[in-house]
């Protein structure tokens, strides 16, 4: 039957405008602001329920049509519906866009109860943080990077404010860290926090509630030395580091409920710095490792120090590792192995190396894959599982050995 045969009843009344509102609004609430508002055209009924969303998302691209929109769904907004979300892109200020105005819409989203409050953009809001942690509902926090500029950017306490307050994302690029040690301690419900840290020589985190944490370290003219974690309750650590360590570098780390890992090094030069940090957390069940080598000419052993004892991982399950496995990486991935009596599962991706630019001096011969071949006919990665089972774990450990000798 085609289109223009199919029989219509012009009695028949069209789905949505058999839901409730409640449910309207809902759904409405999945759709960016400015999508949200074309749905007022379809009818009367329409007209206004986009403006009762509890999630709310406006950007300042256009001046005039965010103080327009920010007036219908926040400053002109029945108290009877509450604000759960609220959005801000904040990337583009023009002069026609008052100083106050955007203080008076985190005042207003105050009084309405806002829980989730993610603000994007390149501009100087340190002025907005003592309104913004002012807010007692806030449940979850994203910020932008805070130039460096701003020493003492945070409210001297927040004790009695930020009490609901259970994730927080920002950045610091040149700011002292200090500024996040002392705040930390007083968000006592904080679980989970997402770090991002240019330009500074020592980070120090502690808290006594964060469960999860996503730290980054970017580029920057200052490089860290000293990377501190004092976090009894954490369970989860995601690290990227996109920095060269200096050759003098200090951790300490004490994380005795880690469960989980992810580890990420944008360059293997720190090579005492990857060490280090996988015997600080050798108490894992679950470790995730990608290295990546494109300056290096030599090929050095990123798992274990020759020389050095490389600890145990006795509860270790899961092991997923991701390097150039030449043979110095693969010898080590042999070492670890044997560390690990629970291991269960392993995953093994060779890093295809560079040969031009700054690695141009490099010999071929010295940095090819030492991986079994896999049943794509290539070296390039093997998965192995069951690797609890004594018979299994034999077998691989056998042709393991095999290609390595």
């Amino acid at each position: 039957m085609s289109y223009s045969q199919v029989q219509v009843d012009p009695n028949q009344t069209d789905f949505p405008s058999n839901l409730p509102d409640a449910l309207l609004i809902t759904i409405l609430s999945f759709l960016p602001t400015p999508t949200a508002a074309r749905t007022s055209v379809l009818c009367r009924r329409f007209r206004h329920l986009w403006e009762a969303s509890p999630s709310v998302q406006i950007s300042t691209y256009n001046s005039h049509k965010f103080i327009a929109m920010a007036d219908r769904v926040l400053l002109r907004r029945n108290p009877s519906h509450p604000l759960l979300t609220l959005h801000l892109d904040l990337y583009k200020f023009t002069p026609s866009l008052p100083d106050s105005y955007v203080p008076s819409l985190l005042a207003k989203a105050r009084s309405l109860g806002l829980r989730h409050l993610n603000i994007k953009g390149r501009f100087d809001f340190v002025h907005l943080l003592p309104t913004i942690f002012s807010i007692h509902s806030l449940e979850s926090l994203s910020l932008p990077a805070i130039g460096p500029d701003n020493s003492h950017i945070f409210p001297s306490t927040l004790t009695s404010t930020c009490i609901r307050l259970k994730s927080l994302s920002l950045g610091f690029s040149g700011v002292d860290p200090a500024e996040l040690g002392r705040i930390l301690p007083q968000l006592r419900s904080l679980e989970d926090l997402q770090l991002e840290v240019h330009n500074r020589d020592m980070l120090c985190l502690s808290s006594q509630t964060i469960r999860k944490i996503k730290l980054i370290i970017g580029l920057g003219d200052r490089k860290i030395d000293t990377l501190q974690l004092f976090l009894p309750s954490l369970e989860s650590l995601h690290f990227e580091n996109w920095e060269l360590f200096p050759n003098q570098f200090h951790i300490h780390v004490e994380v005795p409920l880690l469960k989980k890992a992810d580890i990420i090094f944008d360059e293997a030069c720190a090579l005492n710095a990857i060490t280090r940090l996988l015997n600080a957390i050798s108490h894992v069940e679950e470790l995730s490792l990608h290295v990546k080598d494109e300056t290096q000419l030599i090929p050095n052993s990123i798992l274990w120090e020759p020389g050095v004892r490389m600890p145990n991982y006795p509860y270790l399950k899961s092991l997923n590792v991701s390097l150039c496995f030449h043979e110095l990486n693969f010898q080590g991935v042999l070492i670890m192995l044997h560390k690990c009596p629970a291991l269960e599962s392993l995953k093994l991706i060779h890093e295809i190396p560079m040969f031009t630019g700054w690695a141009e001096g490099r010999k071929k011969e010295d940095w090819g894959s030492k991986l079994p071949s896999n049943g794509d006919g290539n070296n390039n990665y093997a998965y192995f599982t069951n690797l609890h089972l004594g018979k299994n774990r034999k077998e691989i450990m056998r042709l393991l050995n095999k290609v390595y000798l």
